[in-house]
């Protein structure tokens, strides 16, 4: 593991050419429409928010510190502050400690990753089910670079907990979800836990790794539910260490209780782990905190302090007051270190660092008997020791909004001591510095290429575009450290498109010749950047404004109505969050428009109100019905100003109830018409979609897809999860077989899935014999772990039997028979069973006076050799293979009762050994 201070946002590395700062963090939307704002160095409140939440909140901004979206794990709102594309439905909960994380996709600029983490409980809502972890990947290039969800990568499960608990698998994760650079400094790790257990899941440039690093530790507070439905172990913070080195969480409750039995609001603990970057582990637990109610957590940005809030109450649950504890994690002692902070009247809220190096905490004032939810609390001092932190309660007033308890997390890195670069545009020199002022003997810099420098302040010019990741060495005490790494991205912006038009229609004024319209600018990227997805476009009306606005805060509005016809305006070009650019101009143009009435488009029924619809489908088939060149294309949408202006484009799947939408035309990248189209609903035959089939093995192969209830087989098309293209296949195994049945003429279709089984008949591959003389007991033995197997003895037709074991089996040949329940192929194996007389009396009375083994009628069976021992190994007779038996005598004389051994040899070669008894009656 790497002591390191370590790296920010991979894709997010497009370095300031006049800041040394990263500003991801600069904007928190948090409480009740609350924010605030570092992009100027200082804490300023902001207004503009949307959430409406009591705890979990997450925001993230782009490096120059413009805001690109937040969430409160249920809604993404982006820039704009208007509900993302595709931005609604996310499983997280405004009740969940951490409702939300997110985390970028490194080396994919403008690609994120949003991590969700419901309640774990049933309280407020009782029959709300419990949905666990998942994550939804968002794209900023969509919706006119405010960015949307991805189709078909949204609310993807993460699995937190032992799936063999019924009580994990219900309650599926606490509250507690944090993130830290990994140690190769170009993944990250994304932790959360439940139980006994930490679950790590890497995030890499090509996305998330659902199978996450399990840790098991000595602590275990698994889900706990009280009287009224709320899992007392699950709220609480956890975050790790800048450094990545450590791990800490707090459990509000660790043992049940309520306000009717009190007492159980003292039960809550705070735990220090160790963390690995490069792993991904946790381990050794410390325990630092007890009889407590804790809440929140945060390391110091040099991760040498904890800060920790935390509730006190009566034994009645009362709220007495709140504590703000500091913990030395240099001390010999770490628990011993505890220090209270500050003690008030304050709910014990969240605490979260800052850019700007500061901790600030969350949780309403209860002072004077009344609840005061507008203020915030901050450390202004956290590296230092108790008395010099410069606590400041209750200092920061964002009046009119609310606080309430939670602060948005970040990728803990962020924040971490680490060194700085600026200028990263190809053909610049890049500059590396240090921040702050750690103590070293000697420097040593790599800068990824293959160049180092032992300067403390060194420049390098890269000679390629790419990612290179910069690592730094420092030596103390002739004994080098453990590096510091970054990633960092160089970027050559190429040269853009000239004489580029964008042309809009002229409607929707009074005036369709008068060269003016409302034109959406950012349909000219995909031409400016020759569909580069990782470069951003900001307009501007004069070159200068362009040059001069270095963070590009005073673009143009992407829509805009042009003053003149022909309008020229300026476009910049930039890497993602960089202030590398190009600038080049184009000009605004309009057209006549077409008007598009197409007649109505079916989609499939589904059973519940609405249909799918396949607008690729109705595309084609509107450029044929109208005689549209196959140049024009079309895209559809839900209103008719945004097909006026190309935003939030629908999907190709949509599914919808019958109803009017808006198409807009494009040739040639430039407007030519517009209309709309009636969305009617057609019913798809009742198909069984989902179909178990199953048969024996003498039934396979075996036909699927002739069952599915369609006559005109002609109007779809086929595709098979096997890759064939037919009605039906044959398959020969087991397993889950998936029927893509679609509509040719509507487009819209049905997954049918078939489970075959396929009962194999089973196979005896083993007898076993325990011989008793005069009977034996077998046991037979098969291929199959089964429990439905069925056994009979010498008849093929039963009865049969549960048990494989056979009891008192006379000698002699025999065959058993074995089948399963499913009544599949009879399996059968012939055994020989040896048998013989346990002992015999030679008393001439008429019984038993003569010893020999049983007779077999089979030839092969038959006898070629009996000999007789006694117990020393003495030949006393050999019979012949005809005789009638031993009498008990040796050379004419009576042997005495005793046991006697034998030797039998048969005609096929086989050989038995065994004894019996003589016995000798007075």
């Amino acid at each position: 593991m790497k002591n390191r201070w370590i790296l920010f946002f991979t894709f997010l590395i497009l370095i300031i050419s006049n800041s040394h700062s990263q500003k991801e963090t600069a904007n928190w939307y948090f409480g009740v429409g609350a924010g605030l704002s570092f992009a100027n160095g200082t804490a300023t409140p902001i207004f503009d928010g949307k959430l409406q939440t009591i705890e979990g909140s997450a925001s993230i901004s782009d490096r120059n510190g413009n805001l690109l979206f937040y969430t409160d794990g249920s809604t993404v709102y982006d820039r704009s502050h208007n509900i993302m594309q595709n931005g609604t439905d996310l499983k997280g909960n405004v009740s969940s400690t951490q409702s939300a994380i997110i985390i970028p996709n490194p080396s994919n600029p403008g690609r994120y990753y949003i991590f969700t983490v419901d309640k774990p409980d049933y309280f407020r809502v009782s029959n709300d089910p419990i949905e666990g972890v998942h994550f939804s990947e968002v794209d900023m290039s969509l919706n006119n670079g405010n960015g949307g969800i991805v189709n078909g990568q949204k609310n993807i499960h993460l699995i937190t907990y032992d799936q063999s608990s019924a009580l994990e698998k219900e309650f599926k994760s606490s509250e507690k979800i944090t993130a830290v650079i990994a140690g190769d400094c170009i993944s990250y790790w994304v932790v959360t836990q439940l139980s006994n257990k930490f679950y790590s899941f890497r995030v890499s440039s090509s996305g998330v790794n659902t199978d996450p690093v399990i840790s098991t530790v000595s602590t275990n507070h698994p889900p706990l539910i009280n009287e009224n439905d709320i899992n007392v172990t699950a709220p609480g913070y956890m975050k790790i260490s800048p450094d990545g080195t450590k791990l800490a969480a707090a459990f509000s409750g660790t043992a049940l209780g309520s306000p009717r039995t009190g007492g159980a609001k003292k039960t809550g603990k705070v735990y220090l782990y160790d963390f690995n970057d490069v792993t991904g582990r946790v381990s050794n637990s410390k325990l630092l905190l007890a009889e407590a109610y804790p809440y929140g957590i945060e390391f110091s940005p040099e991760s040498q302090k904890l800060y920790v809030t935390s509730n006190v109450y009566s034994n009645s649950d009362i709220l007495q007051s709140s504590e703000l504890y500091q913990f030395n994690l240099e001390a010999l002692s770490i628990q011993a270190s505890k220090t209270v902070i500050h003690s008030s009247r304050n709910v014990a809220g969240a605490l979260q660092l800052a850019l700007d190096g500061k901790i600030y905490r969350a949780g309403y004032s209860t002072d004077g008997g009344y609840v005061e939810w507008n203020l915030l609390s901050v450390i202004n001092q956290p590296e230092e020791a108790p008395g010099a932190v410069d606590y400041d309660h209750n200092s920061i007033d964002i009046s009119p909004r609310d606080v309430k308890l939670g602060l948005p997390p970040f990728v803990q890195s962020l924040f971490s001591v680490n060194f700085e670069y600026e200028n990263i545009c190809l053909g610049k020199e890049t500059n590396f510095s240090l921040e702050g002022t750690p103590d070293y003997d000697s420097l040593l810099w790599e800068f990824g290429d293959g160049s180092t420098s032992a300067k403390v302040s060194p420049d390098h010019t890269y000679t390629e575009a790419g990612t290179y990741v910069v690592t730094l060495t420092r030596t103390i005490n002739n004994i080098p450290q453990d590096p510091v790494c970054k990633e960092i991205t160089i970027f050559n912006i190429a040269d853009i498109p000239a004489n580029y038009i964008l042309k809009q229609c002229d409607v929707r004024d009074n005036n369709p010749n008068d060269g003016l319209a409302e034109f959406n600018l950012q349909l000219a990227k995909e031409d400016l950047t020759e569909g580069d997805t990782s470069l951003q476009l900001y307009f501007y009306e004069s070159r200068s404004a362009a040059e001069n606005d270095d963070l590009n805060e005073n673009s143009l509005n992407n829509i805009f109505r042009n003053n003149t016809p022909g309008q020229k305006l300026f476009a910049k070009v930039t890497g993602f969050g960089s202030n590398c650019y190009n600038i080049t101009s184009f000009e605004l143009q309009t057209t006549g428009s077409t008007a598009l009435a197409p007649g109505p488009a079916s989609g499939c029924d589904t059973g519940d109100g609405k249909a799918e619809f396949n607008l690729e489908t109705i595309e084609a088939n509107i450029l044929t019905e109208l005689g549209l060149d196959a140049a024009v294309n079309l895209t559809f949408y839900e209103n008719e100003d945004d097909s006026f202006l190309g935003g939030n484009a629908l999907p190709v799947n949509f599914r919808s109830e019958p109803k009017t939408i808006y198409i807009r035309a494009d040739n040639a990248g430039f407007c030519y018409g517009f209309g709309s189209i009636e969305l009617t609903m057609t019913s798809l035959p009742e198909i069984l979609t989902s179909n178990e089939l199953s048969g024996c093995g003498s039934a396979f192969p075996m036909e699927i897809g002739n069952t599915i209830g369609i006559t005109n087989t002609g109007d779809y098309s086929y595709a098979w999860s096997t890759g064939d293209d037919t009605q039906t296949i044959s398959v020969n195994e087991s397993g889950e077989y998936i029927l893509n049945l679609t509509n040719k003429e509507f487009g819209c279709a049905r997954e049918i899935i078939f489970n075959i089984q396929k009962f194999e008949a089973p196979q005896i591959t083993d007898i076993r014999i325990e011989n008793h003389g005069e009977y034996n007991d077998i046991d037979i033995v098969t291929n199959s772990t089964d429990n439905d197997i069925l056994y009979s003895l010498d008849n093929k037709n039963g009865p049969f039997q549960t048990s494989p074991l056979f009891t008192n089996v006379p000698g002699g040949p025999h065959t058993v028979f074995v089948k399963n329940d499913k009544a599949c192929e009879v399996a059968q194996a012939e055994v020989f069973l040896f048998g013989f007389p346990q002992y015999f009396t030679p008393n001439n009375d008429g019984y038993h006076d003569l010893w020999r083994p049983y007779d077999i009628s089979e030839l092969q069976y038959g006898f070629s050799r009996i000999v007789i021992y006694d117990r020393y190994g003495k030949v006393l007779v050999q019979l012949p293979a005809n005789t009638k038996g031993w009498d008990g005598n040796f050379n004419g004389r009576p042997m005495p009762s005793n046991d006697y051994w034998f030797e039998v040899t048969l005609k096929n070669g086989r050989v038995f050994k065994g004894h019996f008894s003589l016995v000798r009656k007075n």
